[in-house]
């Protein structure tokens, strides 16, 4: 039976769990994630931080959890009965993600690049991609290969490819580990505008939480049980 969501929320999470081969273990304790709300998740090195993303994502397969629901999908049935197609559909068409080096295809041009997650649900707006790469300021190398721009280009084209679909939810890993803390800057305002203007909710991961939390983002921060190697969080507005 599907968790009745207000108009408003995105997610609702209780007791999701994530377990590693070495006995560490990641539980998303709670989590209630509306439209429009804007998140930083903050911890060590090592704590969980991308592991949280990749089950927000639907990306991992938690290992339990007594509820966990997407836009009424209920998704731990999607994993137990192996509705991988299903969750696949849903990121797609759902979620845009950010990683931490781009994470470009090297072969196809930057306007594939940015594209491709439209090709993959049939859903095609010349208007928004134009609004993009204008916005983000990368009209002039859509026709390079990624290892043709800069790490700041490569890193504003995985904000365009990730919001090209205008998706109900963006996760960034980590967007600005990897450059200048100019540009780092740079990169989390044109992030966070475009996202804000596509009306999105944002989960973001990062060790820089000054430099983030200047952009208004809640801070959630890991709970770290180093006893019982166990990382727990909880998500709220």
């Amino acid at each position: 039976m599907n968790q009745p969501l207000d108009g408003n929320s995105l997610f609702v999470l209780e007791n999701v769990s994530y377990q590693f081969s070495d006995g560490i273990k990641i539980i998303i304790t709670n989590a209630e994630i509306k439209k429009g709300d804007h998140f930083l998740i903050s911890g060590p090195s090592g704590c969980g931080k991308s592991t949280i993303l990749g089950l927000l994502s639907l990306a991992l397969k938690p290992r339990l959890g007594k509820n966990f629901y997407f836009q009424q999908n209920d998704i731990l049935k999607l994993w137990n009965t192996k509705k991988r197609n299903q969750l696949s559909f849903l990121r797609a068409q759902f979620f845009g993600f950010v990683p931490q080096t781009a994470s470009l295809i090297p072969f196809l041009t930057i306007e594939e690049n940015i594209k491709l997650p439209q090709y993959i649900i049939k859903k095609y707006d010349q208007n928004w991609f134009d609004q993009l790469v204008n916005f983000l300021e990368i009209r002039s190398v859509l026709f390079k290969k990624p290892h043709q721009v800069s790490v700041g280009q490569r890193q504003r084209i995985a904000v365009a490819r990730a919001l090209i679909n205008k998706p109900l939810i963006v996760m960034a890993d980590e967007p600005t580990a990897s450059v200048h803390p100019t540009l780092a800057d740079e990169i989390l305002y044109l992030l966070i505008e475009t996202v804000t203007s596509s009306k999105s909710a944002l989960i973001i991961t990062s060790h820089d939480v000054e430099r983030v939390l200047r952009y208004g983002l809640k801070e959630m921060v890991c709970d770290i049980d180093n006893m019982q190697n166990i990382t727990r969080l909880q998500i709220y507005a």
